[in-house]
């Protein structure tokens, strides 16, 4: 059986698709990963949505179509959180498709995916076919109790998304504890990736009111900490120098909610999880995803300050620098508690990299709000600001405020603002360091009349650098001659170190 994997979205998403293609290959499956490779060979489609934003939904329906027209008579896999979100848009984009029924399973978080697959590839022929009609394959694994409540095939009649299908669909899954991503295999190479992400937690019962995630991924949990390491040593082994930690909310690594107000007697187990990776022979770096700035308490820091391996870099979401905005997206934090955290941070390392997402344009956002948010941003003196405007999804408590948004042209400006305001941060962040040395990871082969590589630094800097004869996957020693419009300008300053990453190969879509 060939296959092929489509991926939109977070690291979570990334680390999802690695592990679905680990669990194939366990079966027999081949990934068709080689560059140049032609889809047309794919026996089964798979696609790993995303539904964060409006925008979001339209690039997973349009991987969709160029998945499905680019392996004509395909079987098809449509997973990730759209999966859950709207069944039915992904099911009418299948039947304008011609997918008919019995060729496509709609399989989400609400699911158990590893049973999915598992039925698909034991009901598989050795040719490379279905064994039997196809709508019989269909049918056999919807008995498996995946999708939409219960639901698989493409031809299902499910109804459109409203608030109240989508908090009845979660409520079912939360009742049956349905086990989404939980029994794929682990991995043991991250394919298109240096740096390999690592999930170790999942699920979110928070609520942001702008979220959907509670709604698509409803169930909190977290992975043992031998079975992190485990995985980890595999992805070593396999060349792979750097590791990232990532979750959903990463912050309740140990904890069975997202909730702080339900977090007594349960300590966080995560800075015991960084000692314990960081510790591991072989790793180069340690990186955490997103956390919550409440995340990072002093036992937390403790845990990165004691080792060099863990990366100066920690990407906290502001969202916005109005208490008042904060208390309607009903974030669990306020602005006082969020400069006091960039304080310790700063207090415990050198020139650390703190990054963070922006949201412009929320429902009630006045000009005072906005200015405040700016004014936070200038405080906080980000290496990164990745600034979205709001997305309004149906079934989110910020839908039934959406008509109180600041006009479309508004919020361009304030988009406009804050993308120059981060511009220059970066700037300024990118400047200090001129002069100096970095060890990066090399991520991109030579190019060019030149050769020029691409590293990450540790403070998640890109460096481009003249080099010839280094692979992806080695270490450099690197110069800084000066800032560049998006990272560091150097040249080699010491002997590049390491082999290669084997993992080269990678799944199509968006990586992060």
């Amino acid at each position: 059986m060939n296959f092929s994997i489509t991926t939109l979205g977070c690291k979570v998403n990334q680390y999802d698709s690695a592990a679905i293609a680990a669990s194939l290959r366990q079966a027999g499956g081949r990934l068709l990963s080689t560059p140049g490779e032609s889809l047309s060979l794919a026996d089964l489609v798979i696609i790993n949505t995303c539904c964060v934003t409006a925008t979001a939904m339209r690039k997973s329906r349009q991987a969709i179509r160029r998945g499905v027209r680019a392996a004509r008579g395909a079987f098809v896999l449509v997973t990730g959180c759209y999966a859950d979100y709207d069944p039915s848009a992904i099911a009418s984009t299948l039947r304008r498709l011609g997918v008919g029924d019995g060729r496509a399973i709609i399989a989400g978080h609400h699911a158990d995916l590893s049973g999915c697959l598992r039925q698909l590839a034991a009901r598989w022929g050795s040719s490379g076919r279905p064994a039997g009609d196809a709508a019989a394959l269909g049918q056999d694994v919807g008995a498996g109790g995946c999708g939409w409540d219960g639901t698989v095939s493409a031809g299902h009649s499910t109804a459109p998304a409203t608030a109240a299908s989508i908090k009845a669909s979660r409520a079912a899954a939360v009742k049956r504890k349905a086990p989404g991503t939980r029994g794929l295999a682990p991995i043991s190479q991250f394919p298109g990736h240096q740096r390999a992400f690592v999930k170790v937690q999942d699920g979110c019962d928070a609520f942001c009111s702008y979220c959907v995630v509670p709604f698509t991924r409803p169930i909190p949990w977290w992975r043992g900490i031998e079975d992190v390491e485990a995985e980890c040593r595999g992805l070593l082994a396999a060349g792979h120098k750097e590791i990232v930690l990532c979750g959903v909310f990463l912050g309740a690594f140990g904890r069975e909610t997202t909730r702080r107000d339900r977090w007594a007697g349960q300590p966080s187990l995560l800075p015991q999880l960084i000692r314990r990776v960081a510790a591991m022979e072989g790793l180069w770096r340690l990186r955490l995803s997103s956390l919550d700035c409440l995340d990072v308490t002093e036992e937390l820091l403790s845990a990165c300050a004691e080792s060099p391996k863990v990366a100066p870099h920690f990407h906290l979401p502001l969202q916005s620098g109005s208490d008042r905005t904060l208390r309607a997206m009903n974030r669990q934090y306020t602005l006082d508690e969020f400069l006091s955290c960039l304080g310790r941070i700063r207090s415990r390392f050198d020139r650390p990299a703190i990054t963070t997402d922006i949201i412009a344009g929320f429902p009630g956002e006045s000009d005072e709000d906005f200015a405040a948010t700016l004014a936070a941003a200038r405080e906080a003196r980000f290496a990164r600001i990745h600034a979205f405007p709001f997305s309004p999804i149906p079934g989110t408590a910020a839908w039934l405020r959406r008509r109180d948004c600041p006009p479309s042209g508004v919020v361009k400006a304030r988009m406009a603002e804050l993308t120059a305001l981060g511009r220059r941060l970066a700037g300024e962040y990118r400047r200090q360091f001129i002069g100096d040395r970095m060890e990066v990871l090399i991520e991109t082969p030579p190019t060019g009349a030149k050769g020029f590589c691409t590293g990450m630094s540790d403070r998640y800097l890109p460096v481009r650098f003249p080099a010839s004869g280094l692979r992806p996957g080695m270490l450099a020693t690197v110069r800084i001659d000066r800032g560049g419009p998006n990272g560091l300008l150097g040249r080699l300053g010491g002997c590049a170190r390491g082999v290669g990453s084997p993992a080269a190969a990678g799944f199509s879509g968006r990586h992060g």
